[in-house]
């Protein structure tokens, strides 16, 4: 218990000190050079010193598939405030999120994160949650690619909780593949809950596309319903 409770201190301590660098980094290019690829490049790097401090060793299945398309909307399951970092660390196209709009509140982290295009949602609110996904759509439309995790909000076990629509309707709207991805690992790191990180390993398995184009919104559960099982099936191995 003593070494997990220091291993968080040192993580949280080390995280602040990497968000406080890198969240500026983020902010200043972002408001002066909106399209620098260094903002990517700072963002990652960013996720994987978070990763290693964490003491996570990252494996991938089938990454290559993300290379077959210039953008896509991943859909991956929540388990852990490790999932988003992960995700980062890996995935090389510019990658946005949507993320709870409590972080963007944070001096420098969510002040990066808003200059830099992530998207706030306040999923409690269905006006504001509509708006933030045609924020999310804009920002397929110029090249980033976009992370929703539909179960909204973490689940507290290793079970998935049910998919929400909104990230199969924007996929439909914006006739782009969903890449489904399987987080594992990060529940035993750190779950809902729980204060002390437990370093470990992390496999993030990416399925094969699905694609979109042609299909009409009003298969978005039978879209919704293929891509849980896809990420299921992976899950189990």
């Amino acid at each position: 218990m003593r070494t997990n409770m220091a291993r968080t201190l040192y993580v949280t301590v080390l995280a602040t000190i990497y968000t406080l660098i890198f969240g500026t980094i983020v902010l200043v290019l972002a408001l002066t050079r909106p399209r620098s690829t260094w903002i990517d490049q700072a963002i990652r790097q960013w996720a994987r010193l978070v990763v290693a401090a964490a003491g996570i060793d990252i494996t991938t299945e089938n990454a290559a598939v993300l290379d077959r398309h210039p953008h896509f909307i991943l859909i991956a399951n929540h388990t852990s405030y490790f999932d988003i970092p992960c995700l980062q660390a890996v995935v090389m196209q510019p990658l946005r999120f949507l993320a709870k709009k409590s972080l963007f509140v944070i001096p420098i982290f969510g002040w990066a994160l808003q200059a830099s295009g992530f998207v706030p949602i306040d999923r409690k609110d269905r006006r504001t949650a509509v708006r933030s996904f045609d924020r999310a759509a804009a920002q397929l439309r110029v090249g980033k690619s976009v992370v929703v995790f539909p179960e909204e909000g973490r689940s507290k076990t290793p079970e998935m909780k049910p998919f929400k629509r909104g990230a199969f309707l924007l996929a439909l709207k914006a006739g782009i593949p969903i890449i489904p991805v399987a987080i594992r690992g990060t529940y035993e790191v750190l779950p809902a809950g729980r204060l002390s990180i437990r370093p470990g390993p992390v496999t993030l398995i990416f399925g094969e596309p699905v694609l979109t184009s042609g299909m009409s919104v009003r298969q978005k559960d039978e879209l919704a319903a293929t891509t849980r099982g896809m990420i299921e099936g992976m899950l189990r191995g």
